[in-house]
């Protein structure tokens, strides 16, 4: 028994061992530090990414970041965009001068949209084989290769509002468990800047808005002269300002009540606004005074306008709704900037000068008894 226990350990001991190689676990280490690093760069990657999302505060700044900041960020040959704008919300806060606008798509109705993913929306690896790039607008990115693409659905409260798309030759590149979930994450980030920044311009325009005659206020008529101003030099073509006041409105308070004034503003608003083209814009300044920016206009063509706002109005009953019927009459201060003759070379200076001469031209016509136009003119010496 002794011997039997003594073979037996005999052969435990001359068994051969297991042979560890130190260069094995060495690859495996740095295979694993790799991996490590690579997730980091990755990670570091998009945080600075998402960093840049949030740092964009207003729509033209985003859509920049999304399709012009991006390709670059990530080495992609170009990004495409599909928004839900079923209220117009977004076109709204669109630049005229949007130098991509081929690669933005808006859109009232999102059925199409939805049609790319499945019943859970989630990003997706798209070859350029895939029926769906050519739903993407990936055509409108410049490439020599053929393009797939990543597709980020952006989803907010469980409906989707918009498509994001990478064009790249090979999206299996972002194929990585960490990249994916990254990536899902980004969509996420998207979908709430997207709706952050539309919030915002709503907020913004309450704030920039009349609450009688729901026109644009003094602030807003500020803005958009200057907005203007700019445009018109760019495009070369004249601006015309109508400052318009109502004669009688001290007189139709003082008599029938404030309500009855108020009510004067809000039918003489509605009636101009009918006159007008999609490009003019109307504000009511204050009290019984409203302003009037007619783009491409020339002074001949701004008089004519007023005189026939002028006409119209001074033969408009306006029912205060208790019976009586108002008569008022227009007077009008005409200030017309044509950037050929005179180029602006301080744009502040000029919407103030604008704003002084309209003013002047006003009064002339106050002065002059009322339901008149009269014009005043810049000179050289104001610009």
């Amino acid at each position: 028994m002794d011997s039997e226990k003594n073979s037996k350990k005999l052969d435990t001991a001359g068994a051969t061992p297991e042979v560890i190689s130190y260069s094995d676990v060495d690859s495996q280490m740095g295979d694993f530090a790799r991996k490590v690093e690579l997730n980091e760069r990755i990670l570091h990657r998009l945080q600075q990414y998402e960093l840049m999302l949030l740092d964009a505060a207003s729509m033209p700044a985003l859509l920049d970041v999304l399709l012009s900041s991006t390709p670059a960020h990530f080495d992609l040959e170009g990004t495409t965009l599909r928004l839900h704008d079923p209220d117009g919300a977004i076109a709204r806060l669109m630049p005229d001068n949007l130098s991509y606008v081929s690669l933005l798509s808006l859109e009232r109705d999102s059925f199409d949209m939805q049609r790319l993913y499945g019943a859970i929306p989630e990003v997706e690896l798209v070859s350029s084989e895939d029926p769906r790039t050519a739903q993407i607008n990936l055509d409108s990115v410049e490439s020599t290769v053929a393009l797939g693409a990543v597709m980020l659905p952006l989803v907010r409260d469980g409906i989707l509002v918009g498509s994001y798309h990478w064009g790249t030759p090979d999206p299996g590149s972002f194929s990585s468990p960490v990249e994916l979930d990254f990536i899902n994450h980004l969509a996420a980030i998207i979908a709430i800047c997207l709706e952050n920044c539309v919030n915002a311009e709503r907020l913004s325009g309450l704030s920039l808005l009349d609450p009688l005659t729901r026109l644009s206020n003094h602030r807003a008529f500020e803005m958009e002269l200057r907005k203007e101003i700019s445009r018109a030099q760019r495009n070369r073509k004249p601006l015309t300002v109508l400052f318009i006041e109502v004669d009688e409105y001290k007189d139709i308070a003082n008599n029938y009540g404030h309500l009855a004034g108020d009510f004067t503003l809000k039918s003489l608003a509605n009636h101009i606004s009918r006159m007008l083209r999609q490009t003019d814009h109307l504000a009511h300044c204050e009290g019984p005074l409203f302003a009037l920016l007619l783009p491409a206009c020339t002074e001949a063509k701004g008089q004519e306008i007023a005189e026939r706002i002028r006409s119209d109005t001074e033969f408009m009953e306006i029912d205060d709704g208790r019976g009586a019927n108002l008569f008022v009459s227009l007077s009008t201060g005409l200030v017309s900037w044509n950037p050929l003759n005179y180029p602006a070379i301080n744009m502040e200076q000029l919407a103030g000068q604008i704003v002084v001469a309209g003013h002047k031209g006003l009064r002339k016509a106050i002065d002059g008894g009322g339901n008149r136009t009269s014009i005043s003119r810049l000179t050289t010496m104001l610009i």
